[in-house]
């Protein structure tokens, strides 16, 4: 019985990521470059969930900024000039 539901489960996850890949392979990005597949994907969301993907997508921007500026940032000198 087992078994079963997980043959059965197997089953369903192939075919949904089958469908997702032929889906990304199928889709036709129009000459102006917009990308109607994404804008439909973002949109069947909540306005709460798109909020929360805004807020991460900024987050993660500015630790990236943070790190670049530590890394480019000029070294500190330790000691002190002794007079």
């Amino acid at each position: 019985m087992k078994a079963d539901q997980q043959e059965r489960n197997a089953e369903a996850t192939e075919s949904g990521s089958a469908a997702l890949d032929d889906a990304l392979e199928n889709r036709v990005v129009p000459d102006d470059g917009l990308d109607v597949w994404l804008l439909d994907e973002s949109l069947a969301k909540p306005p709460w969930e798109r909020m929360q993907a805004n807020d991460d997508a900024a987050r993660f921007a500015d630790s990236l900024r943070a790190a670049m500026e530590k890394r480019n940032a000029r070294p500190q000198r330790t000691d002190a000039p002794t007079r």
